[in-house]
This record gives C-alpha cells, structure tokens and sequence, in this order.
C-alpha cells in the first residue's frame, strides 16, 4: 500500500512545490542575480580581451616561423651550391 501511495505524494509535493517556484524574487535576490550578471560580463570581456591578445601573439611567432624557414632554406641552398662548385655562394 505504501509504495502505491509514494507516486501520488510524489505528484502532490510536486504540485505544491510549483506555486513556490513561480513566486517573484525578492529585491536582495534580483540585485544578487543582476550583480552576477555584470560579473559574468566583466569576466567574459577580459577573457575575450586576452583571447585577442594571444592571437595576435601567436600570428607574430607564425610570421617568425615562417621567415626562419625560409632564411634557413636559403641556408641550405647556398651551402649546396658551394659544395658543388659556386663558390660565389659560399661567399656570403
């Protein structure tokens, strides 16, 4: 009998607990929430704010990359070319 009875106060405690979820919130709770809102927003701006920030960061050390590889493939074709013979490539 007691489990057949546990659905039902189930749904009567869920029925009553709606009326109390529905109430308005009170000032402190409003300003409560309102206050962590901004928070989240000033803590998403500096995030986005440092996100940029290491963009940019890691744009330059792709461009530095970039020019080593390039400064070191010409490297080694100079050192190719006089090895085999151009010694105005090993000149420099």
């Amino acid at each position: 009998m007691v489990r057949q009875l546990l659905p039902l106060a189930t749904l009567i405690l869920s029925a009553l607990a709606a009326p109390v979820a529905a109430q308005e919130e009170d000032a402190e709770h409003r300003a409560d929430r309102l206050r962590t809102i901004e928070l989240n927003r000033g803590a998403q701006a500096r995030v986005d704010a440092r996100d940029r920030s290491n963009a940019r960061v890691r744009e330059t050390n792709r461009a530095a990359q970039e020019r080593y590889e390039r400064q070191r493939e010409e490297w080694r074709r100079r050192v190719e070319a006089c090895e085999n013979g151009d010694y105005r490539a090993c000149a420099r």
